[in-house]
This record gives structure tokens, C-alpha cells and sequence, in this order.
């Protein structure tokens, strides 16, 4: 069924073929592009308490580009921008200054911490948390548990950037430190812990990781060359 959202404010453009699961609340200056489907439960544009104290305050603009999906539970902040084609899990969180390319595909429980950019046909895992000021570019994939942080003496705040270049993977649980370069077309493997850049190709895996091969030497379960980036393009 299409149920009607709840409708918060002013500036909000529905185009056609979007459709509604129940309880859906959506805020001022929302832009939902057409043929996306937004679950139940869900909130678009979501505002911080200068909405509630000031009744002048107007969100900035929130875009979900067409033909989306978005599960159930999720929260998207005002001053987000989503491309088109774009998938999230259940119980997402994507926080104000995001902003997500096409193609790109978000999975359950990810938390998105805002003032990052992510490129096109990038896809998370669950359960990933990005933090502010990361950038990400095109044909990463990041596997479930990893953690990007940005915050080198905390709590201070003075938080730094890390850089994934395309075509990048990042394995399950590795935790990356602040301020760092993932080089393009590299692999990190599960549990490690990423204290410097990692190189163009290299495969680096421990804790603290150390790089032990290239990307050219991986094999696949028979023993033919295996290069994980390009299975994006397939």
C-alpha cells in the first residue's frame, strides 16, 4: 500500500511514482526524486532543536535521487544529498552534510556520522560507521564492523580526513585511524587495525597492519589471479 507521509514544514517536492510505507515523517525542504520507495518508519530531512525553538528555522535541502530504496527505520538528516539508485539497509543513520553518489548502497545498522562525501557505486556492509570528513571514493566496498575515525586526541574535536580511493576493500572488522590514505585499488584484510597510509595495490592485514602482498598476486579458490575491484564493473 502507499500511505501518505506526514508532511513537517514547507518546500517539500514528491515527484511522481514515489511511494509510502506507514509512519513515514518527512521535514521541510525535502526532495524525493521520482520512483523511490521509502519504508515504514522512516524520517527525511530530519532537524536538530532549532526547528523546535524557532519557527522561522528552515532545514537545508535534503535530495534522495530517484528510483531509491530506502528500508525501514532509517533516519536521514537535513543537508543530505543522495544520488540516484540508492539502497539502504534497516536502521540506517546519514547525518547532515552527506553527501552519497549513484549506485551506492548503504546496509543495515550503518552510521553514517555526516561531513563526508561517498562516491558512485560504493556499498557498505552492516553494521559500518563512517566518520565526519571522510571521503570515499568511487567502487569501495566495506565489509561489516569496520570503523573510520577521525578524531586523533579525543575528545578535542580536531578532527582530520581519511581518504579510501577507488576500487578499495576494506574486510571485515579493521579499524581505521584518523587522518589516513587508503591508496587506489588496495585490500584490507579482517581485524586489522590501520595506523598508516596503505599503498596503491598493496594487500595489508594485522594489528598494527603490515603489508604482506599485492593486489596482482591474490588467487582465487582454483588458483586463477584474483582482483577484487574489478568485480564492480561486472
Amino acid at each position: 500500500m502507499n500511505f501518505e507521509p506526514i508532511l513537517l514544514g514547507k518546500n517539500i517536492e514528491i515527484e511522481e511514482g514515489v511511494t509510502f510505507g506507514n509512519n513515514v515523517v518527512i521535514y521541510n525542504n525535502v526532495h524525493i526524486q521520482k520512483g523511490t520507495i521509502i519504508s515504514n518508519n522512516c524520517i527525511i530531512g530530519d532537524s536538530d532543536m532549532r526547528y523546535f525553538k524557532n519557527k522561522d528555522y528552515e532545514n537545508k535541502k535534503t535530495v534522495i535521487g530517484k528510483n531509491s530504496f530506502i528500508r525501514p527505520n532509517t533516519l536521514i538528516s537535513q543537508d543530505v544529498i543522495i544520488g540516484d539508485n540508492f539502497q539502504s539497509g534497516d536502521k540506517v543513520l546519514i547525518r547532515s552534510g552527506a553527501t552519497i553518489g549513484n549506485n551506492c548502497s548503504i546496509g543495515t545498522m550503518c552510521d553514517l556520522q555526516g561531513n563526508l562525501i561517498i562516491g558512485n557505486n560504493v556499498r557498505f556492509h552492516s553494521n559500518v560507521h563512517i566518520g565526519m570528513k571522510t571521503i570515499i571514493e568511487d567502487y569501495v566496498w566495506i565489509y561489516p564492523f569496520v570503523v573510520v575515525t577521525n578524531d586523533p586526541h579525543p575528545p578535542l574535536g580536531k578532527l582530520l580526513s581519511t581518504r579510501i580511493c577507488e576500487y578499495s576493500q576494506i574486510a571485515s572488522n579493521t579499524i581505521l585511524m584518523p587522518g589516513l590514505n587508503i591508496g587506489k585499488s588496495s585490500f584490507i584484510g579482517c581485524n586489522s587495525l590501520i595506523t598508516k597510509d596503505v599503498e596503491e595495490e598493496a594487500v595489508v592485514y594485522g594489528s598494527p597492519a603490515k603489508r604482506v602482498a599485492s593486489v596482482c598476486d591474490l588467487k582465487d579458490s582454483d588458483g586463477n589471479q584474483y582482483l577484487p575491484w574489478q568485480n564492480f564493473k561486472e
